[in-house]
């Protein structure tokens, strides 16, 4: 009987050993791929890290681009007005330059027109003296 338990605990033993180098027969393997999973998982967790920031970022340059966007019709508004008065101003630059030629060349008919509008003038002056 004492033979058969040692029979045992050897065909045990041997047993143990096989699982033993079975199992840690690719234990190189077994490592690289612990660490390569452990690499990935860091991996993964910067990238969501990454991803929280960037869709918070995202957000905010959408409140941004909302508000610019507004501004941006303001501004618009106001270039339009700026452009209408621009016009105005270019058609008084003409009209003056216009001016300015036909004043460049004295014309003996406004001078008449002028003393007349003078003389006319000065006899209002000198009727409203008058009554004081």
């Amino acid at each position: 009987m004492t033979v058969y338990i040692i029979l045992g605990f050897i065909v045990w033993i041997a047993l143990w050993y096989l699982v033993f180098y079975f199992r840690y027969q690719h234990k190189d393997v077994v490592n690289e791929l612990r660490s390569n999973l452990k690499d990935a998982n860091k991996e993964i967790h910067d990238l969501n890290h990454d991803l929280e920031e960037y869709l918070q970022q995202n957000t905010i340059l959408k409140d941004k681009v909302s508000e610019l966007l507004d501004k941006n019709d303001d501004l618009s508004g106001v270039v339009s007005e700026l452009s209408k008065y621009y016009v105005h101003i270019k058609k008084a630059a003409e009209k003056t330059s216009e001016l300015t030629k036909f004043l460049q060349n004295p014309n003996p008919d406004i001078e008449e027109k002028i003393k007349g509008f003078v003389d006319n003038h000065k006899e209002q002056d000198d009727s409203e003296k008058k009554f004081f």
